[in-house]
Order: C-alpha cells, then structure tokens, then sequence
C-alpha cells in the first residue's frame, strides 16, 4: 500500500510527509511528527485498552467488516482487541477504516477518492499525506497487493467527548507493489522498513459516536524496537 511496501517507495514517501507534516507543525529533525491537537492525550503512555468482561450481553460491533471494498489479492489483518469502552472502540474501527481508505484511494488511483473523503477530517494532516500518497501511487503506476498487518494497538483516553489518540505497530513485509500496466508484483525483503508504527488523533463525527474520522496522522519508520514479534 503506497506508504508500505518498503523498498519500493517508502523512502520518497517519508521524505514527502516529513515535508508535509513539517509544514503543519512537525520538527526539522527527520521524525515526523504533527500537530497535535491541544488536550488530546498520548496514547504512547497508555496501556492497551481492556476486553470487555465476558458473560456480557452487549454485542460488540465486528472491527474486522467494513463496507470499504478491496481487491481480493489485498488482505488487512486487524490483529487487534476492542476496547470495552465504547467511544474507544468506535475511534479504533475509524482508524482501521482510515487505513482501508488509504489503499482504497490508491486501488482506485484517485486522490479525490470519495470513499477516503467519508474517512477524513477535511484539511487536517490525516487527508493531506493520504492525499500525497496516493498521488505518488498514481505517478508510479503501482497498486498493491499481499498481506498488511496492524497490531499492537494503544487507545488514549477521549478528550472533549470527541477526540482520542489511536496509535499502532503495521508489519508491511508480506505487502508490495504491483504494477499496473504489466501486473508485475515489485517483490521486496523484509527489513528494519518493514515495520513502522502510526499515531491517529481521531475526530468524533456524529452525535451517536458510531462514526469516527482520521484528523492528524504521524509515523515512526523502522519502528523494529516496538513492533517486531
């Protein structure tokens, strides 16, 4: 998926995030960072959210289903566990819903995708390098294709009623680019790039809380020291 696949091109994606990201308050010193929203809490510091007690009667909506359509060759595997707290849980199906809207917009090759505009807060940073990502897959020619891995989730507390820190490890090592025109499959070894770690300040959007958009999006490269098993 555009920002995965390693080798291929990660390397220009993360010099034009940390451009991107940078532009909206991010450091000078190559780790990307944005914004973050004031009072949003980090969910770094945070332990994983609990399971629900079992023996409740409360069904717990399924994280693992979205009405987001892929390619049958395309695989996200949510190796995660849902947050008894509501809200939480409804922020990390937004941020598993971010993330399927990114290789969306670059299965599509349209960085206008309507489908990753439902999954944004407009003009915020989240939009922005999913945007710039994309726009990078189409110039290349390549879609994806393979096995993308997020686990290792941390969930911060709700600031606001409305805002919450979802961070994650991705395992992009069984992920890579195809072409398009002669569906070469641009294979890669898996390495440090492989593995990298997202952070999401996520956005309530609706007075129910069942629908939660990506706002600021930042990654940590070669995130091996946290997120490899």
């Amino acid at each position: 998926m555009h920002l995965t696949r390693p080798a291929v091109s990660l390397a220009a994606t993360t010099a034009a995030a940390a451009l991107l990201l940078a532009g909206c308050g991010g450091g000078d010193d190559g780790d990307s960072k944005s914004d973050k929203i004031e009072g949003a809490d980090s969910s770094k510091d945070k332990s994983p959210s609990p399971k629900k007690n079992e023996g409740t009667q409360e069904k717990e909506p399924d994280f693992r289903t979205s009405d987001i359509e892929l390619p049958d060759d395309v695989k996200l595997v949510f190796d995660w566990d849902q947050p008894s707290d509501p809200d939480k849980a409804a922020a990390l199906d937004g941020a598993a819903d971010y993330m399927r809207a990114l290789l969306h917009g670059t299965v599509k090759q349209d960085p206008k995708d309507p489908v990753l505009a439902k999954h944004v807060v407009p003009l915020q940073t989240a939009q922005e390098f999913a945007t710039t990502v994309i726009k990078m897959d189409v110039k290349d020619g390549v879609t994806a294709t393979g096995e993308e891995r997020y686990y290792r989730e941390n969930v911060g507390e709700v600031v606001d009623g409305k805002l919450a820190e979802v961070a994650f490890c991705v395992d992009q090592s069984k992920i890579f680019d195809r072409k398009i025109k002669s569906g070469k499959v641009l294979h890669t070894e898996e390495s440090a790039s492989s593995y990298m770690r997202y952070t999401l300040v996520m956005q309530k959007s609706d007075k129910k809380g069942l629908h939660w958009k990506a706002r600021t999006f930042e990654f940590e490269g070669k995130a091996v020291e946290q997120c490899k098993d």
